[in-house]
């Protein structure tokens, strides 16, 4: 834009050439997107473009004498609020120069609209804070979930050199077994925590709803956690209804969440503190609260201690372990019940309570019991069966513990491998894993289909990955069964007794395999 400074719009005004530079400067002014202001230098007002009457949301003919209430200095650029509207304040990056007005100094400003560009730049501003604060949890959850699967990896090695060095003490030998047992559910547990916030955060987890009594979930909770309620002396009390309250839920989902809320108040608890668990119930409404006079939680945080990953003080939740997923899953375990769970706390040092509300089912609309759960008997047949594992240590363990039950059993560790010993052994089952090298399980098991020349055959898939989809791919596979690592010996124990009918007659070129 042209300096006004460089024209002397005072000078003679019978010079045409004067007069005609004159108007296309002005027209130049009149026309200009930015908003342009002629100001004396002690503050008044001598002209104004349109631009500027639309950015000052007032006509030229009230500006044009006023007093110009912001200070504006020749050289500077700075940015300032222009009240358009009563209920909107835009932003203006103000350039001032000195110039000539006729024949009189005066400064000129432009005001160029810059409210859109602030928006973007405090929402971006925004976002990179929000990632910052993302990437500073993402490490500190990783930090903590480090820290909570070298916890049980420290007593499952001690339990291992002690059978090593002390093998022959049977008692001892039983102990150690226990630790590891006890220290390798721990672990599954962290990591199906972690599966279940994917899940409900993504609507794909399922309830198993059921008729249930208060009474049985809040006495099952009690002793799950009763040895940590033991262990730091503290002194629980409950408080139910006279009257048999029947809850519509998942049992152990609901459970999960007590769970949660009794560990809690055990954790951030001093040594011989009180916890009171009271459940009422109405017409409409199961209430279950926790309260504890522990540590407390400060005003601030009472809400965000729902947050994915959040810890109340994370030296001693650390110290005590939690990933800080748990108040978000049990939060979205009651919430796709129906209920809620909030907390409350008058701070630091001052405890805190935790209430967890369902609906009460209408009377007669469920039954007041669940019907009673099928009972198990294993077979006990002797199976034919073939595991395919490329972990050496994992394959050959699960192929011993397999023997020990009473099964023939055969161990590969490749596809390939698999292929050859499934045409010479013949098994009823075959354990395989999906994540082979070279040839996955998928194609192993597809193979497998069309080599076998007896329809009994069960493929069993073994994956650490245990997502819905994950079970859809391995049936179209070809797989009947889908177990999640590390295995559930129990389950799989029950899995082979019940599966695969014994051949008898079934093809084989090794009689002795059997």
């Amino acid at each position: 834009m042209e300096n006004p400074s460089d024209r002397h719009v005072g000078q003679s005004a019978a010079d045409p050439a004067l007069e005609a530079s004159e108007a296309r400067f002005r027209n130049i002014i009149e026309k200009n997107a930015d908003g342009i202001l002629v100001v004396r230098h002690d503050g008044t007002i001598r002209y104004v473009n349109p631009a500027a009457t639309r950015l000052l949301n007032r006509p030229a003919a009230e500006l044009v004498g006023e007093y110009f209430g912001i200070p504006i200095i020749a050289g500077n650029t700075t940015e300032v609020d222009l009240p358009l509207f009563e209920s909107e304040i835009r932003v203006a990056e103000m350039r001032v120069v000195e110039t000539e007005w006729e024949g009189e100094p005066a400064l000129l400003a432009s005001l160029r609209d810059i409210s859109d560009r602030k928006r973007l730049e405090e929402e971006l501003r925004q976002k990179i804070d929000e990632l910052a604060l993302a990437d500073q949890r993402k490490d500190e959850f990783l930090a903590m979930l480090a820290h909570e699967l070298r916890n049980p990896l420290a007593p499952i090695l001690n339990a291992v050199h002690i059978m090593r060095l002390r093998g022959n003490d049977h008692e001892l030998r039983e102990k150690m077994r226990d630790v590891v047992e006890q220290q390798v559910r721990c672990m599954a547990r962290l990591v199906d925590d972690l599966l279940d916030v994917s899940r409900i955060t993504s609507g794909k987890i399922q309830l198993r709803r059921e008729p249930v009594t208060l009474s049985t979930i809040v006495n099952r909770s009690i002793e799950t956690v009763r040895p940590l309620i033991v262990a730091k002396e503290h002194h629980l009390h409950v408080s139910l209804p006279e009257e048999k309250v029947v809850m519509w839920a998942d049992p152990l989902r609901i459970e999960q969440v007590l769970n949660n809320l009794l560990s809690n108040a055990v954790k951030y608890t001093d040594k011989g503190g009180v916890i009171h668990l009271e459940a009422t119930a109405d017409a409409a409404e199961i209430a279950i609260r926790v309260k504890d006079n522990g540590i407390g939680i400060a005003r601030e945080m009472v809400e965000d201690i729902f947050g994915l990953f959040t810890q109340v003080d994370h030296s001693l939740a650390r110290s005590q372990g939690g990933l800080g997923i748990g108040l978000t899953l049990a939060r979205n375990l009651v919430r796709i019940h129906d209920g809620t769970l909030t907390a409350r706390s008058d701070g630091l040092g001052k405890g805190s309570e935790f209430v967890m509300t369902l609906p009460r089912p209408a009377e007669g609309v469920i039954d007041e019991a669940p019907p009673p759960a099928p009972t198990f008997e294993p077979a006990g047949q002797r199976r034919r069966v073939l595991v395919v594992d490329d972990n050496l240590s994992s394959a050959d363990s699960l192929g011993l513990i397999i023997k020990l039950w009473g099964h023939e059993c055969r161990v590969t560790h490749s596809g390939p491998e698999a292929l050859e010993e499934f045409d010479v052994f013949h098994p009823d089952i075959v354990l395989l894993d999906i994540g082979l090298p070279g040839m996955d399980g998928y194609q192993v098991a597809r193979l497998l289909r069309t080599r076998a020349v007896w329809p009994e055959l069960t493929l069993v898939a073994m994956t650490g990955y245990g997502r819905d989809e994950d079970r859809r791919r391995s049936r179209e596979a070809g797989f009947n069964e889908h177990l999640v690592k590390p295995l559930d010996l129990d389950a799989l124990e029950h899995l082979l007794a019940r599966l695969g009918e014994s051949r008898g007659a079934a093809p084989s070129s090794s009689p002795s395999s059997y």
